[in-house]
């Protein structure tokens, strides 16, 4: 689940434990729209109990406003001094009062920054925004599993549907801004944000050729760094996130101008579905089907 200003999302993953090797099934996928936050508690619970959720395990994923990430050098301290070393460590970026923050950490693969300081990501909110979710996830009716970011569930993407093996970036790209990660073989070596608005328009607009230049230098920026400063291969292939109604046109126009394989995820060729899902939906959902196909409890706050 993810709740934004405008939107609730829900999307229900199953994995058939009886069929070794059975692709996930999705049973449900729903965006519902929000009028405002006033409407948000309400309508998060009409929607568990029209697609019949009560009881289940969720997953919920914070919008892009509700955290911020920082690449960070990890502390040279014990592990289980790390979470409160990495505190301190980055109070003087918060956004709020270091003792109001939710913090956690991922690692960043030890063959990232061969010879040189061993990094980290550590993920940052607001504890009144976290405890807000629990309460909002349990008066639904929903147990609780993870909240996490989007990152993280783009990641759970790109694991479960793409190969990674040689290296892979994966990109969902929105009017609200877009997220890029680099991975290999399940591992994330590096995440960005790029502010380029690319909304279901974009490309009907008369400046498109500027953006898309635009976009294609953090690309190709964001790549070089990979390949440079963490030491890694050359990235061959991007994968876009479903698009709500341009994806082959998107991926034509990248393919244009950039030298490496340009393509796009279609959920409806990795995901056994209990029903269609249009392009539309697949582009609103791709972050909580994300979410949903997370294994284990922890979560990243």
């Amino acid at each position: 689940m993810s709740v934004g200003d405008d939107r609730v999302l829900v999307a229900q993953v199953s994995r058939p434990a009886s069929v070794a090797g059975h692709r996930p099934f999705l049973e449900k996928c729903s965006r519902q729209a929000l009028e405002s936050g006033a409407q948000t508690r309400e309508v998060v619970t009409a929607l568990v109990d029209s697609m019949e959720l009560a009881g289940a395990d969720c997953n919920f994923v914070l919008s892009a406003r509700d955290y911020n990430l920082y690449l960070i050098e990890a502390p040279a301290v014990e592990p289980a001094e790390l979470r409160s070393a990495v505190r301190w460590k980055i109070k003087d970026l918060l956004d709020m009062p270091v003792e109001d923050a939710v913090i956690d950490i991922f690692p960043v693969p030890e063959d990232a920054f061969q010879g040189r300081a061993r990094m980290m990501y550590a993920v940052a909110a607001q504890r009144s925004k976290i405890e807000s979710v629990i309460e909002l996830v349990s008066r639904a009716g929903l147990n609780l599993n993870a909240i996490d970011v989007p990152e993280m569930a783009l990641l759970n993407v790109s694991s479960e549907f793409l190969d990674d093996r040689n290296g892979l970036a994966f990109m969902d790209l929105r009017r609200t801004g877009s997220t890029m990660n680099l991975s290999r073989s399940g591992q994330l070596y590096l995440t960005r944000k790029i502010n380029t608005s690319l909304g279901t328009d974009v490309m009907a607009s008369m400046d498109w050729e500027m953006q898309r230049d635009r976009l294609v230098l953090e690309i190709q920026r964001s790549l070089d760094y990979y390949e440079s400063q963490m030491g890694q291969n050359p990235i061959s292939q991007i994968v876009l996130a479903p698009r709500a109604s341009d994806s082959a046109a998107m991926v034509a126009s990248l393919s244009e101008v950039m030298s490496v394989q340009v393509g796009v995820l279609d959920f409806a060729d990795s995901l056994d579905m209990a029903e269609p899902v249009d392009a539309e939906t697949q582009h609103s959902c791709a972050i909580v089907i994300g979410a949903a196909m997370r294994t284990g409890k922890a979560g990243t706050l």
